[in-house]
């Protein structure tokens, strides 16, 4: 009976305001689910809307009038279209890909914490 409490428990998973502190989500979306460790985070989600609507819902919300650089956007092997963005805190990597039936988009949103930024200070 004593080694029932002794059992590992779960690692923690990050929370979403420390990984996402800026997370643009698209319109009439729902959280499918959410994968991570204790530094970073997969959130999957479903949109009900175009894959088009949504790659330009992302693209205008990563945009630098809303503190964004997007930094990367090109295609997978699989036709999805996968953005990397960066601001001021942790990056955002966003995978946009048509349902089979083309009439909603998945989403998976990534990103860590930045971890070490006060640890990695060159040596005076």
């Amino acid at each position: 009976m004593a080694l029932i409490g002794c059992r590992d428990k779960p690692p923690e998973m990050a929370k979403v305001s420390e990984v996402f502190p800026n997370l643009p989500l698209p319109p009439a979306a729902s959280l499918v689910s959410r994968e991570g460790s204790a530094d970073a985070l997969k959130l999957t989600l479903i949109a009900k809307a175009r894959p088009a609507d949504v790659e330009a819902y992302y693209r205008e919300a990563l945009s630098s009038k809303n503190g964004w650089r997007l930094v990367g956007d090109t295609r997978d092997a699989e036709g999805a279209l996968v953005l990397l963005a960066q601001q001021n805190g942790p990056a955002l990597w966003v995978r946009i890909q048509s349902t089979d039936d083309s009439v909603m988009t998945k989403v998976e949103l990534a990103g860590a914490l930045l971890s070490g930024a006060k640890e990695n200070k060159p040596a005076s």
